[in-house]
């Protein structure tokens, strides 16, 4: 009828008027991602370019100067002589091919050797006359298949072969006598395990088997050291303790010096008949020293540290050998100089504290033919 082709109709248009919307909706998403995906590529770059002009070259190699702390980057590497040129970042730089560290002179080195066998074959000699033994074997080894080279590269596989393992447990024996053994077993190891058929291997095994020994040597030695510290720690503690006590003994040891010497001097006076000057000096000396073995006697009870009273003992001793010697000398000279009553007197106290002596024996035995303290 007219009025379903009327409805069919506009039907057809709403639909039509749909689709034009939905497309370009689709179109403003899709130059919507254009424009992001074209800032997030600029930016990228961007990135990249600051990275280039201002990091160093991310395929620069690693050399390390001997008079430097840190390696560095290197690029545009060439080498001219004994005279190596390279780059860090944007800057050029030269220095000496022996400046460099070992290592850092065989990647030079190998940086700028043309790529062909004979070349290789010079570095690799290069390398193992510098004691580089690993790195000369592995480019010796790639070289064996090249027939003309064969029997050279065979035999620097060969030395260096041995050599490596030498070097390997010369750096072993090395930490050892450092007392490292952590560190040398992984050495040894390396030697057992990568190589079986040489003299080092024989070495390294003999040292293997001693490690244990080894440890337990340095654990004792180790504990020994700690018992050591300990003991230094506990006797440094005493020392502080006892300080002031041991300063008193010494004290006392030099008062018996200076008495001994005053002794001396009272003997001369009275050898040279000063008699008067000579006797108060031998009784000054005995007086302080019978004070100086009272002091030792007041004060034993605080001699409590290591030592301290055989060192009281030894100076009250040496206290009473000066008392005896100075009554002797006292008592000899009073009686030659017939001072009776004087010298019996001493010569009494002498007796009183060494009845053995046979010198105030013998001095009383004088003394009594000529005195008698009965009559006057």
């Amino acid at each position: 009828t007219g009025r379903e082709r009327q409805q069919n109709q506009q039907q057809t248009q709403g639909g039509g008027l749909s689709h034009f919307r939905n497309a370009t909706w689709v179109a403003g998403c899709v130059k919507r991602a254009r424009e992001l995906y074209t800032q997030v590529m600029l930016r990228a770059c961007l990135v990249m370019l600051l990275a280039l002009a201002c990091a160093a070259p991310l395929w620069g190699v690693r050399l390390k100067l001997k008079a430097a702390d840190k390696d560095f980057d290197a690029t545009n590497i060439s080498l001219l002589e004994e005279t190596v040129s390279y780059r860090i970042g944007r800057r050029d730089h030269t220095a000496k091919l022996d400046d460099f560290e070992l290592e850092s002179q065989f990647i030079i080195k190998r940086h700028v050797t043309e790529k062909t066998p004979e070349a290789e074959l010079d570095l690799a000699r290069w390398a193992m006359h510098r004691e580089l033994y690993r790195q000369a074997g592995d480019i010796a080894r790639k070289l064996v298949p090249v027939p003309a080279l064969r029997d050279d590269a065979e035999a620097i596989v060969d030395a260096c072969h041995i050599l490596e393992a030498d070097q390997l447990l010369d750096r072993a024996v090395v930490l050892l006598d450092a007392q490292d053994v952590a560190a040398a077993r992984p050495l040894l190891e390396e030697v057992v395990s990568r190589f079986p058929a040489t003299p080092a291997r024989v070495k390294a095994d003999v040292l293997i088997s001693t490690l244990k020994n080894i440890e337990l040597e340095l654990k004792a030695a180790a504990l020994e050291e700690e018992a050591r510290k300990a003991q230094a720690d506990a006797d440094a503690d005493e020392r502080k303790k006892r300080a002031h006590i041991d300063v008193w003994l010494e004290g006392l040891d030099v008062q018996i010096n200076e008495n001994t010497e005053t002794k001396k001097v009272a003997d001369e006076d009275c050898t040279a008949n000063q008699i008067t000057r000579g006797m108060p000096k031998y009784d000054n000396v005995v007086k302080a020293m019978e004070k100086l073995q009272k002091a030792i006697d007041d004060n034993r009870k605080i001699l409590t540290f290591r030592g301290q009273t055989e060192t009281a003992d030894r100076i009250y001793e040496r206290a009473r050998k000066l008392i005896v010697e100075c009554l002797y000398s006292w008592a000899f000279h009073a009686n030659r100089t017939a001072r009776y009553d004087v010298a019996a007197n001493i010569c009494a106290r002498g007796i009183r504290m060494d009845p053995k002596d046979r010198r105030f024996l013998s001095l009383k035995v004088d003394i009594d033919e000529v005195y008698d303290p009965r009559g006057g």
